[in-house]
């Protein structure tokens, strides 16, 4: 689903939603989805509106190792060897 969204240029573009669950009224909102890095969107005035983000993205690595790196059995099995190519036979 989609959901109109209007950008600080005043255009309006049509952006990926969700219907969420609001439990205060028992109701479902169309709320569009925040996956995009650059905009974020706010509602007013019962409108959805994209403003710019600020700062920057950083990527998360885990400091420990996974706990099920140890056990072999759940251990990712190697690519399977693959066969030597074959020279054609001269007849």
């Amino acid at each position: 689903m989609t959901i109109s969204v209007e950008f600080p240029d005043g255009g309006l573009r049509d952006m990926p939603s969700e219907l969420r669950a609001d439990h205060a009224t028992g109701r479902f909102d169309h709320v569009p989805l925040d996956c995009n890095a650059q905009w974020r969107f706010v509602r007013r005035q019962g409108r959805w509106h994209a403003e710019p983000r600020h700062g920057s993205l950083a990527v998360l690595t885990p400091q420990v190792e996974e706990w099920w790196r140890g056990i072999a059995t759940m251990a990712d099995d190697p690519a399977p060897p693959r066969a030597p190519a074959r020279s054609p036979r001269a007849a």
